[in-house]
């Protein structure tokens, strides 16, 4: 556990604080601001993820900060900041990805269909040429840029490396039985993570409403399992050692909470599959939906049986 006397965590606080503000100026920036392009790409999906991430993180840490109950452990803090990380680093790829194609379908356009096309409709193509990389200029110089990402993300590595001398207190130590460190929780949460990855519509860089929806909660869905693979092998890895009750429960308590909304997540994308279904605009995706609801469920079920054997 934490010690909340040496460890104010302030610097950290400021900068998640920062960032969820200029991802509000970004949001606000996409809506008011930049040109409207034809369906959602993905980067417009991302920014909210990224939003709903950092504003969860600093509600955790004002949590710590201000409320005497509330305890979490130093892996519980380095999985956060990892989160915070990687979210930044995965929206700063799809942003560069993103500005990429449109760039290219602009020269595609200017190629074919204005240099070597109808002469009567090279008005028509100029006007969706400007408006194109007229969203792209803005991006460039807004809050999203990807020089701002870039310090977003080295002041994150910075904090992450400094995240290893946090100090701990000092508790009593018990050797927990074995049978307590089920080895099939790591590789449910590397199947969950697999699945989800496989449930994201990769083959497509633009979305209509209900496929941003579906993206933004598959990319999500990914993101819960893949953060519970490192505590779920670390509390393995401790199996033969003695380990404090706060890591034991603190590292339970987070794969469930973990699980809790990677079933709420596979639930939401079954539904909007079977919407496709619907629509007739069925995928392969329903499959993997349904078995990482699946292996979600009893993920659940597993661990929620080792704490209730927890008597320590």
């Amino acid at each position: 556990m934490l010690d909340k006397k040496s460890n104010k965590l302030s610097l950290l606080t400021i900068l998640v604080g920062t960032i969820l503000l200029f991802d509000v100026g970004t949001i606000i920036s996409n809506i008011y601001i930049a040109p409207i392009l034809e369906g959602y790409g993905l980067p417009d999906i991302f920014i909210y993820l990224k939003t709903i991430i950092f504003l969860f993180i600093f509600i955790i840490l004002l949590l710590w900060q201000n409320n005497h109950t509330f305890n979490f452990t130093k892996s519980s803090l380095r999985i956060m900041v990892y989160l915070g990380f990687f979210t930044i680093v995965a929206y700063f790829f799809s942003l560069f990805m993103y500005k990429y194609i449109l760039i290219y379908d602009t020269a595609e356009i200017i190629r074919n269909n204005i240099l070597y096309g109808n002469p009567n409709l090279v008005f028509d193509f100029s006007a969706m040429n400007y408006k194109t990389l007229s969203y792209i200029s803005t991006i460039f110089g807004g809050f999203n840029s990807e020089a701002i990402l870039f310090v977003e993300a080295l002041a994150f590595q910075a904090l992450l490396f400094k995240t290893k001398d946090l100090e701990i207190l000092e508790e009593k130590k018990h050797q927990y039985d074995i049978f307590l460190f089920d080895p099939l929780v790591p590789i449910l949460f590397i199947i969950a993570s697999l699945v989800a990855f496989l449930s994201i519509n990769i083959f497509t860089f633009r979305y209509d409403d209900l496929g941003s929806i579906e993206m933004g909660i598959s990319i999500f869905g990914f993101i819960v399992a893949l953060s519970g693979i490192s505590p779920a092998l670390n509390l393995y890895k401790s199996r033969s050692d003695a380990v404090s009750k706060s890591f034991f429960k603190g590292t339970y308590k987070l794969l469930l909470i973990l699980t809790v909304v990677s079933v709420l997540t596979f639930i939401s994308l079954v539904v909007i599959n079977i919407l496709f279904i619907d629509l007739g605009r069925g995928s392969y995706r329903i499959i993997t939906s349904f078995i990482g609801l699946i292996v979600s469920i009893v993920l659940g079920v597993k661990i929620y049986l080792k704490m209730s054997l927890d008597n320590k």
